[in-house]
């Protein structure tokens, strides 16, 4: 079975008008993604006596992009160069368009619906999740479905920890007229990720299946704050909806 390998560089393949771009990026790091986190702009302000909510990744998600950009093939180039790296600011040049698609590719991270019908074992859970990774040999870009994180029980310790952080904001310009800019609890997730883990499946460390020191050491940030965050979410209650 195909399984994510977390330390290759991931490529990134983008089709545009018949033809088809490869955008290389080095194994994002965890410094890097809380960059991009903490560059997530997410605001909240009255306006005429109407909550206001506004929000936009974009910009960090390209800034993220552009730091981890390593390569790209299938651009024409100026005259006298052979590979993209000879010119100059080339990160830039590329097309917006293109870039966009690398940023939004590497966030394709979603809850993924368990399909083990064994009852939960007690003192353990398990978390899955789909995410789009890399281009295959192939060259063709795939989903890898049901990634299986697997973690001990959260304490009430933990629990609170991550209430608290999740409602974090501040206010910028002042209690009267100012916004409210929510920060996000996502580095607390992922430290939360380090100390519940326990076994993945679906990932590699240099084609083996990582141990735990591995899994903290080299799981995608991304992934430890979208697994995570579905550990610490409510289970639905079973509620009939049959008429009386």
């Amino acid at each position: 079975m195909p399984a994510i390998e977390l330390k290759k560089p991931r490529i990134i393949v983008i089709e545009d008008r018949g033809k088809q771009y490869s955008l290389t990026l080095a194994r994002i790091l965890k410094k890097q993604w809380l960059r991009y986190f903490e560059g997530i702009l997410s605001t909240s302000e009255n306006q005429n006596g109407k909550r206001v909510d506004s929000f936009d990744s974009s910009a960090a998600r390209l800034a993220l992009v552009e730091e981890c950009l390593i390569g790209a093939t299938g651009y024409a180039l100026p005259d006298g160069k052979t590979s993209i790296d000879q010119v100059e600011g080339w990160k830039a040049l590329l097309p917006l368009s293109h870039r966009l698609g690398v940023a939004n590719a590497i966030i394709s991270v979603s809850a993924s619906d368990p399909s083990d019908d064994v009852p939960i074992a007690l003192g353990q859970e398990s978390v899955y999740i789909d995410a789009v990774w890399s281009a295959g040999d192939d060259g063709a870009m795939r989903k890898f479905k049901g990634l299986r994180h697997n973690f001990t029980v959260p304490t009430a310790d933990q629990q609170r920890h991550f209430s608290r952080d999740s409602s974090r904001s501040r206010v910028i310009g002042g209690s009267r007229n100012g916004k409210t800019q929510w920060l996000g609890a996502q580095a607390t997730l992922a430290d939360l990720y380090d100390e519940l883990i326990v076994s993945v499946d679906g990932y590699t460390v240099d084609g083996e299946t990582p141990d735990r020191e591995a899994i903290v050491e080299y799981m995608d940030t991304y992934h430890k704050v979208a697994a995570v965050d579905q550990l610490f979410a409510p289970a639905a209650a079973m509620v009939d909806e049959g008429d009386d």
